[in-house]
């Protein structure tokens, strides 16, 4: 089955793909432009990450991106498990 996610993270691509290894290590993944493509043992993760500039916070500029993530060949179970893991990585990002 196939399943997505969305949400908003206060980070750059830049600083997402260097959470990304620790995060995603041990699995095969490539990254073309903005999209990351995640093999996990014949299932696909495609992560898109959509810059959407700054927010300000008084003093603060803030950068968000929208992370859109799509589970291919992932039951409910797995995803969820999945995104228990990573978002202990994306914390750190301000996730």
């Amino acid at each position: 089955m196939n399943f997505r996610q969305s949400h908003e993270m206060q980070t750059t691509l830049k600083e997402y793909l260097r959470e990304l290894s620790d995060a995603i290590g041990h699995l095969d993944y490539e990254v073309t432009g903005n999209q990351i493509i995640v093999r996990d043992h014949g299932r696909r993760l495609v992560i898109d990450l959509i810059y959407e500039g700054q927010r300000h916070l008084g003093s603060l500029n803030l950068p968000m991106t929208q992370v859109n993530y799509e589970f291919i060949g992932y039951t409910k179970e797995e995803m969820d498990d999945f995104m228990k893991r990573f978002k202990m990585h994306e914390m750190r990002l301000g996730g």
